[in-house]
């Protein structure tokens, strides 16, 4: 095993050996190309005089590369969730450099990957090593609902990822990984990236959008799939041909009976789903086919409030510190427990945490409307959220309004979260204390279905 702080890069230099495969398997990249790339961005990172390098790079590999050449210059990481126009805006400033794919980026990725190397930055790597104590931070939604910025350090990850490895590394020996979540989020830099680098295994250069994308990989015998419930609950089983051995980690949320016995239907095992945090890490697992309660990792340590409000503390949320989770449960004994929801106004769609106050907090920055209340809403076929608004001008053109809305949350959200459906009312039915009156509520979303005059947006 090779933890990434403790690699010898230098030794890497000239090895022809594969470090990722492309997420259609139609080339490979092998460390020795991986080594010249981190020498090309070392000569652009450390002309740069900030020490705070904060990044969103849609490309995981270079994604990897530049992080491992910020940190072998001492560099600080910070890693944003969400590349949306104003959200970029309200967290870039003066104090730290802003590498992207997008055009806001203060560093070209187009020059540092397709121009040359100076071998001075290969004999840089001869007695230069990433230290584990160097930040590696990720922005969240927090409970707050506001862009939160979780600070941990590049020992914290590898303590999580070496825990995943020793409670499920006799089955993930052998195979290459491959994965639908972004290594952007803590959960995918651990699964995605972390766990396969340690166990020095492949790994695809990049997530993949669709199921049939793995057809691709045929020649392999054993595929880790690192993926969420968002991705398997609409997935088509006849869509997967090979026969490989698999191992399925989904996390992001709990899996409905129904989505976990699709995923044993397709892949001939269950999903080991994931419980976690960006602030807390890996805390607990579960397989649904041998039993609904989650078992918590074995250096996690937990406990529950009088409210059922659940707090953890392990080697790698920092030491003797207790985080809260935010979530309510019912523990059954020591290692086991029962998630019994959410705390707060967070939800999940397909995945994404989302506040929905922070959605209101944003509608109501526009002049153009009153009030505002979000809600989250579940069909048989999705998960969405839903806004009821009072306008500031009643003569204004709804349809007119709703694209407006649309347009304007785009630069705060990803679209997965943006409203799919909105209620224009005059007014949204509070009592007096002011708390919302649900009853009311629904009654309005019901006589505008009825009468069509919601639009999906």
């Amino acid at each position: 095993m090779r933890k990434l702080s403790e690699t010898n890069f230098y030794s890497l230099k000239d090895s022809e050996e594969t470090f990722l495969i492309h997420k259609e398997n139609k080339y490979q990249i092998s460390y020795k190309d991986f080594i010249i790339d981190i020498a090309k961005s070392l000569e652009y990172i450390s002309k740069l005089e900030k020490d705070t390098i904060t990044i969103f790079i849609d490309n995981a590999y270079y994604f990897i590369t530049v992080m491992s050449a910020a940190l072998l210059l001492k560099k600080k990481v910070n890693v944003l969730n969400n590349n949306s126009p104003k959200y970029v805006d309200k967290i870039i400033d003066n104090s730290m450099v802003y590498i992207s794919d997008d055009e806001k980026s203060h560093v070209s990725l187009k020059n540092i990957f397709d121009g040359e190397y100076d071998e001075k930055w290969i004999d840089f790597l001869k007695s230069n090593r990433i230290d584990e104590n160097l930040n590696v931070n990720f922005y969240t939604s927090g409970f707050t609902g506001f862009p939160k910025l979780i600070e941990k350090t590049l020992k914290q990850f590898e303590a999580e990822a070496l825990k995943i490895i020793g409670e499920f590394g006799e089955g993930l020996k052998d195979s290459i990984f491959v994965y639908s979540v972004p290594h952007y989020h803590s959960y995918g830099f651990v699964f995605d990236f972390l766990v396969p680098y340690i166990l020095e295994l492949k790994l695809a250069d990049n997530r993949i959008n669709y199921l049939e994308t793995l057809n691709n990989f045929e020649e392999y015998k054993n595929i880790t799939f690192v993926t969420n419930p968002a991705f398997l609950k609409r997935i088509d089983k006849s869509s997967l041909k090979i026969k490989s051995k698999w191992t399925v980690f989904s996390s992001t949320g709990a899996l409905d009976k129904e989505v976990n016995d699709l995923c044993i239907e397709t892949f001939n095992t269950d999903a080991i789903e994931i419980y976690g945090s960006t602030e807390g890490g890996c805390m607990a697992y579960r397989k649904r086919s041998e039993k609904d309660l989650w078992t918590r990792v074995k250096i996690v340590k937990l406990k529950v409030d009088e409210n059922g409000s659940l707090s953890c503390s392990s080697g790698y949320t920092g030491e003797g510190l207790w985080v809260h989770v935010g979530d309510v449960v019912d523990m059954k004994n020591e290692n086991e427990f029962e998630l019994l929801g959410r705390e707060d106004s967070i939800v999940k769609i397909e995945g994404k945490r989302i506040s929905v106050q922070q959605i209101d907090r944003q509608i109501l920055e526009d002049k153009n409307f009153k009030d505002s209340y979000t809600i989250y809403c579940k069909s048989e076929n999705r998960e969405y959220v839903a806004s009821f608004i009072v306008l500031s001008d009643e003569n204004a053109n709804e349809e007119e309004m709703r694209k407006y809305l649309k347009d304007y949350l785009k630069g705060y959200f990803e679209k997965i979260v943006i409203p799919k459906k909105i209620y224009f009312t005059d007014r949204i039915p509070r009592n007096e204390m002011g708390k919302i009156e649900r009853k009311r509520l629904d009654a309005i979303m019901e006589k505008f279905e009825v009468l069509n005059k919601s639009y999906e947006v």
